[in-house]
């Protein structure tokens, strides 16, 4: 593996060794039995205990996600290794990245390389992503390839939420939040048993609501009558429904269905103040203000969002095998528009851009039962139908520089169809007469992807326009799959080692031209151990990976909407580790690290920056008319090169109830946010720092959180963006998004 010589690696693996050792020397403190939850996982299509299974995982249970105020995906990414989540910069899209892939194309015919599930249902739109996490049983993050059973979309890894399912007892609960920001969440779950089995059917519904909203993060001072005040605000609303039948002991079925509504849209902040004294020449009477969060923008900012899912999941045990049926469909509605200069002068706007997406899919797949036999297998086909609609309008008016006034408009539709049968064998040698504490696994995907895009562009200026339009179909097929060793060496501790083979489909992006991209290829090699030990008091995780990228998608912004380059070659090689302790009774340690280097190896394209070729730090006129940029050894977007997550909390047993201080550290090191990596483009290193004190009545009954999130009011950027380069006279303007600033505030709940 590679050394990277940087100062601030080396702080962050001073920081996990230190973290990590204080853990481990608790272990003559542990008592002989051990209180570190049993987390039950079912990445690989079966249940299994997490610590049994032999790939980079991260389950987090939902009392943990309770217990450490993780509510959405932000907090997610402050505490599972390699894992950031950024918000996109055109609404509402949420750009997810894992070990260094990352779903920056958010468009109608982008796909994300981290496959995004609910309840084992691949959403296709990163637009599904909730903002909330409630009533859920557990998350479970693979990081790396899963080509086997996760497919085409993986290449970075998966992410599972897995809700909490309807059961045969009577429950209900309730909390409201309230805190600043105006913020006010109401939120709660009832699980009504609507039948008894008694040699029948038994029939149980689980009802699932919430409702949240807060105002703004970011101040517009515009008093102009179509100015909007509500960018990083929230209005969302989510209802599910669950009804579960037990037809016998062998056969059961869930019905769930979804709606979500989100109506106020990310905050943007156009940062020309710091753009170079030519760029700002159009920005004339205005003046630049610093603070991230301010802006006067004059043009209204609308955000709607509405996503619908129904599924239906079959499980039938057939005595030697149990067969399992997924089907589901999700829509989706999306319509935006936004303000692209921050400013009162309405130098440019987004006029709107909606998209309409509608998906159905099916997974069938048998599994063998008996698990104290020395072979299990699974076998499946996957089926998905995807098609999605989208209009996007852009319009630079002129003012200050009407030369540079332009407009265009694009959209049209794509219709995917993929499909893939898949099948993985795990050989148990202990349970062979070889009596070798040794299990090989063997799978393969076969996956085909064909894509129809119907779309037009039509582009208008001073200088005349044009109209372009085509109707293409595409297919792509890929084999992938997994070869692994894991090695048991005792009851606590096992070993295992991986080579895996990922793909992320090709594409046509929607209004670009030529537009068609290929696919992408990975391959990673990953060795690891799981181990618990001092009386099951301390659990250590960790892994090693090399990952080499073949046609790496890399997404582009330019001044007619967006591209996809193929980069030629890249890596991403890493550690990560975990460690959770309870060195003595109401003590919660934890503890986790990833060390990241992730590069271009072969990328050479103009710098999207710059409209013309002569302001590009890579022109020569002689030698490079073109200003053909080489980002050989460039970083790859999103990803740190360090994170160390530290968090603790201690119960106290009161008279009252239990009081738990808790506190979470996050330190990240420097992310950049564009393939140019380039200071404008970089978040600096940053830590984030949450508090809260839970308190429990003494029946459990009642419940109070207070908390204080992003505690020191931290300004981290979550994504960047350039605008038109037409903005700044030839100079592309960073556009940020950011974090949440500091919030505080108090839950109260109460069990029904």
């Amino acid at each position: 593996m590679r050394k990277v010589h940087t100062s601030k690696i080396q702080t962050g693996i001073w920081l996990a060794s230190m973290a990590i050792a204080s853990l481990l020397a608790t272990s003559a403190l542990a008592a002989a039995s051990g209180p570190i939850e049993i987390v039950t996982v079912t990445a690989e299509k079966r249940a299994e205990d997490v610590q049994k299974v032999p790939i980079a995982i991260s389950a987090i249970s939902g009392d943990t996600l309770d217990t450490s105020g993780i509510i959405g995906t932000q907090d997610l990414g402050m505490h599972v290794p390699s894992l950031r989540f950024g918000s996109g910069v055109t609404g509402g899209e949420n750009v997810i990245t894992l070990r260094g892939f990352s779903s920056q194309n958010t468009t109608s015919g982008g796909d994300s390389p981290v496959a995004y599930s609910v309840d084992g249902v691949t959403m296709a739109r990163t637009t599904a992503v909730d903002p909330e996490f409630f009533d859920v049983n557990r998350i479970e993050v693979l990081r790396g390839p899963q080509g086997t059973l996760y497919g085409r979309n993986s290449v970075g890894g998966a992410i599972n939420i897995i809700t909490n399912k309807p059961d045969n007892e009577f429950g209900a609960y309730a909390d409201a939040l309230f805190g600043n920001y105006s913020a006010w969440t109401l939120r709660g779950w009832a699980n009504l048993p609507l039948t008894h089995g008694d040699g029948g059917t038994e029939v149980d519904a689980r009802v699932t609501g919430v409702w949240s909203q807060h105002d703004p993060y970011q101040k517009n001072f515009s008093t102009a009558p179509t100015a909007t005040h509500n960018a990083d605000g929230q209005d969302f609303y989510m209802v599910r429904g669950q009804v579960y039948f037990e037809f016998s002991d062998n056969v059961n079925l869930l019905l769930s269905g979804t709606t979500t509504h989100n109506g106020d849209g990310v905050a943007t902040k156009l940062a020309w103040g710091t753009a170079p004294a030519f760029a700002q020449g159009r920005f004339i009477g205005q003046t630049y203000d610093p603070d991230p969060r301010h802006v006067t923008k004059d043009f209204p900012e609308v955000y709607d969002q509405k996503n619908n899912f129904l599924s239906a999941t079959l499980n039938w045990n057939l005595g030697g095998a149990t067969l399992t049926s997924i089907t589901a469909y999700t829509d989706g509605k999306w319509n935006a528009s936004t303000d692209a200069d921050s400013v009162a002068l309405d130098l440019a706007h987004n006029n709107f851009w909606t998209l309409n997406s509608r998906q159905y899919s099916e997974e069938i797949r048998l599994a063998s039962n008996d698990d104290q036999k020395a072979l299990r297998w699974i076998a499946g086909f996957f089926y998905l139908n995807e098609d999605v609609k989208q209009t996007f309008f852009y319009q630079d008016t002129g003012v200050n520089a009407a030369f540079f006034a332009f407009d265009f408009d694009n959209g049209g539709t794509i219709k995917t169809t993929s499909w893939a049968p898949f099948g993985q064998i795990d050989l148990d040698l202990s349970k062979t007469s070889m009596a070798i504490p040794l299990t090989i696994t063997a799978g393969v995907r076969y996956s085909h992807d064909q894509k129809h895009i119907d779309d037009f562009l039509n582009f208008n200026s001073l200088f005349g326009g044009f109209s372009l339009a085509k109707n293409i179909s595409k297919s792509w097929s890929q084999v992938t799959g997994k070869l692994g060793l894991a090695y048991q060496a005792n009851d606590n501790t096992m070993l295992y080692a991986n080579v895996s083979r990922g793909y992320l489909a090709g594409g046509e992006l929607v209004g670009n031209f030529p537009g068609v991209y290929n696919p992408e290829t990975v391959m990673n090699y990953e060795a690891g151990f799981k181990s618990t030990f001092a009386g099951d008091r301390i659990q250590l995780n960790g892994a090693a990976y090399y990952t080499n990228i073949r046609d790496m998608q890399v997404f582009v912004q330019d001044i007619t909407g967006s591209r996809i380059d193929n980069a030629g070659k890249a890596h991403v090689e890493g550690i990560e580790l975990e460690a959770t302790a309870v060195p003595v009774d109401n003590l919660r340690l934890n503890a986790s690290v990833a060390l990241t280097e992730a590069k271009y190896d072969e990328y050479k394209t103009i710098d999207n920056r710059y409209l013309f070729a002569g302001l590009s730090p890579c022109f020569d006129p002689f030698t490079n008319p073109a200003a053909i940029c080489d980002f050989k050894g460039h970083r790859l977007i999103q990803t740190p090169e360090y994170t160390v997550d530290l968090g603790g909390e201690y119960t106290f047993d009161t008279s009252i109830g239990t009081i738990t201080p808790r506190a979470d550290v996050f330190f990240s090191g420097d992310v950049f946010f564009l393939s140019a990596n380039t200071p404008r483009d970089r978040q600096s290193a940053y830590t984030l720092t949450n508090f809260h004190l839970t308190w429990n009545s003494t029946n459990g009954k009642w419940m109070a959180d207070a908390f204080v999130n992003n505690a020191f009011d931290k300004d981290v950027i979550s994504n960047d963006g350039l605008q038109s380069a037409t903005i700044g006279l030839g100079f592309g303007i960073d556009n940020y998004t950011y974090y949440a600033p500091r919030t505080f505030g108090l839950r109260v709940g109460v069990h029904l």
